[in-house]
């Protein structure tokens, strides 16, 4: 396959847990054929679900828990992707399992992580193969923008272009401050380190919290919110990704987002 000069993708298909992810030539990331982009978004909270009509008798499809799939891919700097849940079965301990019982909708539309992950087979497959591709447009903001819930408060500030996005986060006391490009990758050790840290709602302490977060805000702010050169202050509270998704979408409602080639 050829891919489009704008997308950088897999060279082979890969599996991991709950999912198997495909190579694609055109730009964006699809999970169970839904886009994932912002206007795909009808839950972030806890977590992160996409929906859109799927022309069945069903009347929407839906994706839960897409945090853990689009984490792994942000964290390596693929931009462009099929996605297929591969769950066959249930398990009514998860509440994602059991709200998607109750639409109609097949196990695979849950593609997170039973462990409350960000997908560390999914990230090790990756690593092993060759990806494709490398866009040059990179994406920023012109100005600061804020977006605050209780107890929490996330700014975006503009970064040169090529410097790729520095997340200074904190959960509770602890804090972390790691640097990505999603149009490169990030460190093999950072990547490992990170999609083996379990959610903040089952870690151990914060120190491993605050670690996963940093996939969930690749997922949020590079992959769905499409940035690439940021300075992101994450002082992150309970059901966070009300935070990293609204200003995201706050940026992108009130034109401060800015595209650049190099």
């Amino acid at each position: 396959m050829t891919p489009n000069a704008d997308v950088r993708t897999l060279a082979e298909p890969v599996a991991g847990s709950e999912v198997r992810v495909e190579p694609k030539a055109t730009p964006g990331i699809e999970i169970n054929g839904i886009p994932a982009d912002l206007a795909h978004v009808v839950k972030a909270d806890v977590r992160v679900d996409l929906a859109a009509a799927d022309g069945s008798n069903r009347g929407t499809n839906r994706a839960f828990v897409v945090e853990h799939v689009l984490g792994p891919l942000g964290l390596h700097g693929v931009t462009a992707a099929r996605v297929e849940g591969l769950t066959e079965t249930w398990a009514f301990a998860r509440p994602e399992h059991r709200f998607c019982y109750s639409t109609g909708l097949p196990p695979s539309s849950v593609v997170g992580h039973p462990a409350g992950l960000p997908n560390p087979d999914l990230a090790a497959a990756l690593g092993r193969i060759d990806l494709v591709g490398q866009p040059s447009t990179r994406t920023t903001v012109s100005e600061p923008v804020t977006a605050e819930t209780r107890g929490g408060r996330l700014t975006l500030r503009p970064r040169e272009y090529g410097s790729g996005i520095r997340f200074e986060a904190s959960y509770g006391e602890a804090s972390l401050v790691v640097e990505v490009d999603p149009l490169e990758g990030a460190d093999d050790a950072l990547v490992e380190r990170v999609t083996t840290s379990t959610t903040p709602y089952l870690s151990p302490d914060g120190g491993e919290g605050v670690t996963h977060a940093i996939a969930d805000l690749v997922s949020d702010v590079a992959v769905l919110g499409g940035f690439d050169d940021l300075v992101v202050e994450a002082d992150l509270a309970e059901a966070y990704h009300t935070l990293t998704v609204g200003a995201v979408r706050t940026a992108h409602e009130t034109g401060v987002v800015v595209d650049r080639d190099g």
